[in-house]
């Protein structure tokens, strides 16, 4: 896809919201994003066509197997919610993803329209925003990993981010599930964070926060790799870090 930039920008609050998205449904939604333009309002019709070429082109996949994972996304995803948190007010929301898909038989495409509720968080009515190149997690192999990538970009001009695990948990929708910190940390942390360091722009490194010999939270380092291109812009707001 040569040197064009194909840029996701969330409102942080959208960032810190808790869900739990297939690796296709994931890449699917941010493809969708990135032919958004977060300075201008969203398109009337609201519709997002996805191509299997340019979906295969970008996650690098077979063309037929791009074809397969769109239609099985698409069809899963109309199904997905998410689940957004207001710290100042205490509030919690939940509501869909999209309201619509539209399968385009023999033409190797669907369409989304993303609902309602979710296109104040994909535009500057949220004027705390976090935009990163789609490109960036492009080899990601894990639902987590892209996951986690947001989370550390969003604060790579502070260069660390403190999150209390309970938190964590929450925002991956494993609340209920990894009681033993060891197998959260190889199933889940490890995995993510070697992806990111070894198929993305940035390097992170972490360490457990402990109270007593109790792991209460987790502390990030984020830097920057030597010659990446800041492709992100990630503003520090106080109301959403969560201090461990």
């Amino acid at each position: 896809m040569g040197t064009e930039k194909f840029l996701v920008t969330k409102s942080n609050h959208l960032v810190e919201a808790g869900y739990r998205l297939s690796l296709n449904e994931q890449r699917l939604v941010l493809t969708a994003i990135s032919k958004l333009d977060g300075r201008k309002p969203i398109p009337r019709d609201n519709d997002f066509t996805i191509t299997a070429q340019e979906f295969s082109s970008m996650f690098n996949i077979p063309i037929k197997q791009a074809y397969e994972n769109l239609e099985n996304a698409a069809s899963r995803l109309y199904e997905q919610d998410i689940k957004t948190y207001d710290g100042k007010h205490k509030t919690r929301e939940r509501f869909r993803w999209v309201d619509g898909v539209k399968y385009w038989d023999g033409e190797g495409k669907v369409t989304l329209s993303f609902s309602n509720k979710i296109i104040p968080y994909l535009t500057l009515l949220h004027t705390q925003l976090t935009s990163y190149d789609l490109k960036q997690i492009s080899s990601l192999k894990s639902s987590y990993s892209i996951r986690f990538y947001e989370l550390m970009i969003q604060f790579k001009s502070t260069g660390e981010r403190w999150i209390k695990l309970d938190t964590l948990k929450e925002r991956l929708e494993l609340s209920d599930r990894y009681d033993r910190f060891y197998n959260f940390k190889i199933r889940i942390i490890q995995p993510a964070i070697r992806e990111i360091n070894g198929s993305t722009n940035l390097i992170v490194t972490w360490d457990t926060v402990k109270k007593g010999r109790v792991i209460t939270g987790l502390k990030f380092d984020i830097r920057e790799k030597k010659g990446s291109i800041d492709s992100s812009r990630c503003p520090y707001t106080l109301d959403i870090l969560d201090e461990a």
